[in-house]
């Protein structure tokens, strides 16, 4: 069986479509991971940024806790009294609603 000049042009071309199908399908699934990768990594950095901003929370309520405290132990009564109420309902729930 003798091949042409066609039936090899034909062949060439074939293989040249598969080839460039499966090369584009590995540069968009080496996008995709990329992509994925970045992504995760943002979200860890954002993780992580929530974390110290939570422990800054924490400190600037106990701080205000203490400052209430101290007005109370002033004198200073009402709204004081009742900020250190609601203040103190707010640290049980939170608290209480940690896993």
């Amino acid at each position: 069986m003798q091949i042409d000049v066609i039936q090899a042009a034909e062949l060439i071309g074939a293989v040249s479509v598969i080839l460039g199908v499966i090369i584009g399908g590995y540069q968009l699934y080496a996008k995709l991971i990329d992509r994925v990768n970045t992504l995760e990594r943002q979200l860890q950095a954002q993780q992580r940024e929530l974390d110290k901003m939570k422990k800054e929370d924490t400190l600037v309520i106990y701080a205000l806790r203490a400052c209430l405290d101290g007005l109370h132990q002033k004198g200073c009564n009402g709204r004081v009294t009742e900020a250190i109420s609601r203040l103190d309902k707010h640290i049980n729930k939170a608290a209480h609603d940690q896993d």
